[in-house]
């Protein structure tokens, strides 16, 4: 009897390849498609298609996706036009074709090589995947060779600099964006006035000036609704008085990638950019720049001498209630009469500093305060687990689990179970039935094709249950190290960062405020690694 493979069909179509017309999404669709129905039993489980990917990284959707059904058991055979499809990673695909899908049991074919690992006969294999790698590697060459090329030639690559727009005409220059150059202009005339930049960030947002990206969006048309910070910043301030590029000057090739089998980017050493003077029209004159530039280094030598920072104890930890943005610390000092300096410490809305005090409010909290708050209440939690810790681990694991019980689970699977092992008795029946002439072939692909749809719906739904049972364990045996963490804490006298690291996901920071009975008032959430929120009494 033939053996039932569930294909999982492959498709690539990276940017290089749309002028190839051979290689497109419906070509290769077209022809997988029809060596599937020529081969006796192959299931064409479903197609998967990385549209517009290159083939160096293999980090994919849809060859992730494929993956994760490879590893799941519901495909056994992974199908691709040629190797190159498959990937240009020499190592990365060695590690997929000679290892981890043999290991899993999932045979692969590539058509146009000729590769079936079935045969056992694919020794040229490596060769081609080495062939596909050195492809890689010229391609990712004479790109960066292009790039150069126009980068010398003064030709804007990547982003568009705020204040500028493309040149319709030629899209690799640039031509000045009145508007915007004139709050460029604005800014460095405050700079060299010397303004700080918190003054001018806060000049800019009082006047209602759209940041950077919110102002192209808007201009351009494109929805705002996932733009985050609305508001001008101190750091695109900052950026906006560090660019070059205002006095024509084009700084290019600035970032890299680590090769062509790793794009993780980093930063170029100086004399590796490329740098064009007067490639682009000026928006600031360089008698302005160089003033402007004096003023960032009086500026930073200020700054020099100062002591960096130490990491406070809450760093991390704390996140504004309303704009859900980290929190930063804050130690003003006060001088007495007496002389005597005492610190404050506290935190601040990071949106609330950057933007100069026009966006959002400030959430402050004194740590002191704080490091009460939460002494307080891990005490209280403390005494709760004492007083009934059988109430308050069911309690939990209702919260955290959820959905269908142990026993009922447990008895759906045992049914899945049994349902699967018929279906398979009844495949193989079909199977004699077809060879022994009692059923059709277009009979047989059809009662298959039923028992494979439906074979496929209760893998998944019993792959499901088991997963979740597993879930189910791993938060019980979390909400135990949670309350044994808890017990461990209960006498401290003080708060540390090895306990809050142990113990607190985040805080949720809300804003001070006076209630109904004059008293000042703050909402301070507390949520716990592995249970999340807890209120005193649940």
């Amino acid at each position: 009897m033939d053996r039932l493979y569930n294909v999982g069909a492959y498709i690539r179509l990276s940017i290089e390849d749309v002028a190839y017309d051979s290689e497109s999404v419906e070509n290769q669709r077209e022809m997988l498609s029809k060596f599937i129905t020529m081969m006796p039993g192959w299931i064409e489980h479903r197609f998967y298609i990385d549209n517009g990917f290159s083939g160096a990284t293999f980090d994919r959707p849809a060859f992730q996706e494929m993956m994760g059904d490879v590893r799941g058991g519901y495909v056994n055979l992974v199908l691709v036009k040629d190797l190159s499809r498959f990937g240009r990673n020499y190592l990365e695909a060695g590690r997929y074709l000679e290892e981890e899908l043999p290991s899993l049991g999932c045979r692969f074919v590539s058509l146009s090589d000729g590769i079936d690992t079935e045969n056992g006969d694919n020794d040229i294999m490596p060769f081609l995947n080495a062939m596909n790698d050195y492809y890689l590697k010229n391609l990712s060459d004479r790109i960066r060779s292009v790039l150069a090329s126009k980068a010398q030639d003064g030709q804007k690559l990547g982003g568009i600099p705020y204040g500028f727009l493309r040149d319709p005409d030629d899209h690799t220059r640039l031509i000045v964006d009145e508007y915007a150059a004139g709050v460029v202009r604005r800014i460095y005339e405050m700079r060299k006035q010397g303004a700080g930049y918190p003054r001018i960030v806060k000049a800019l947002n009082g006047e209602g000036v759209l940041p950077p990206k919110l102002y192209y969006f808007e201009k351009t048309g494109k929805d705002i609704s996932g733009i985050r910070t609305r508001s001008w910043i101190v750091s695109t301030v900052s950026m906006v008085l560090h660019k070059e590029i205002y006095i024509g000057t084009a700084e290019q090739l600035v970032t890299t990638v680590v090769s062509h089998r790793n794009k993780r980017e980093v930063k170029r050493p100086v004399e590796d950019r490329v740098r064009v003077e007067n490639a682009f029209p000026a928006i600031i004159d360089h008698e302005t720049w160089e003033a402007v530039q004096e003023v960032n280094r009086r500026a930073a030598e200020q700054c020099a001498g100062r002591v960096k920072p130490q990491k406070s104890l809450f760093s991390g930890l704390l996140v504004c209630a309303d704009c859900g943005v980290s929190m930063i610390y804050w130690n003003p000092t006060k001088t007495y009469k007496s002389g005597k300096r005492i610190g404050y410490a506290n935190y601040l809305c990071r949106t609330f500093h950057a933007t100069a005090r026009t966006s959002c409010s400030q959430h402050i909290v004194y740590e002191r305060a704080l490091k009460k708050i939460v002494l307080d209440h891990i005490r209280q939690l403390s005494e709760q687990i004492s007083l009934d810790e059988g109430a308050m681990f069911e309690s939990l694991k209702r919260r955290l689990a959820g959905g269908v019980s142990k026993a009922e689970a447990r008895r759906e699977q045992k049914y899945l179970r049994r349902e699967l092992h018929r279906m398979e008795v009844a495949s193989s029946k079909l199977y004699e039935d077809r060879v022994c002439g009692v059923l059709s072939d277009e009979t047989f692909s059809d009662l298959i094709h039923k028992y494979e749809v439906e074979r496929l719906e209760k893998e998944q739904r019993l792959a499901l249950l088991e997963q979740t049972e597993q879930e189910a364990a791993a938060k019980v045996a979390d909400i135990q190290l949670w309350m044994r963490s808890i017990r461990k804490y209960a006498a401290v006298d003080d708060v540390d960062r090895e306990m809050l690291e142990s113990l607190v996901e985040k805080i949720e920071i809300g804003e001070r405020g006076t209630g109904p009975d004059g008293r000042d008032h703050q909402k301070i959430r507390i949520f716990y690694r592995f249970v999340g929120l807890l209120q005193l009494g649940s």
